[in-house]
């Protein structure tokens, strides 16, 4: 695969376009959870319900509550 850039045309292999990165959960003494990928540190606030509904189902919810409440507007 070639890349333009800068008017110059730059080959560019697979493994340069993505590059899969695991994160892992550290907990610091303090108790606060947090998901480190790279340089990146997401302090966690919020955990889903062991027995909640599944992610797909809470996008679900959103979509159609967003929509309901643009259709009454």
């Amino acid at each position: 695969m070639k890349t333009e850039y800068g008017g110059h045309w730059m080959a560019k292999s697979e493994s340069d376009i993505f590059t899969p990165r695991t994160g892992q959960v550290i907990q610091a003494e303090n108790g606060t959870q947090y998901f480190v990928c790279g340089n990146n540190r997401i302090k966690i606030s919020e955990h889903f319900a062991a027995g909640g509904k599944p992610l797909g189902d809470l996008i679900v919810d959103v979509v159609r509550h967003t929509a309901e409440k643009a259709a009454s507007t």
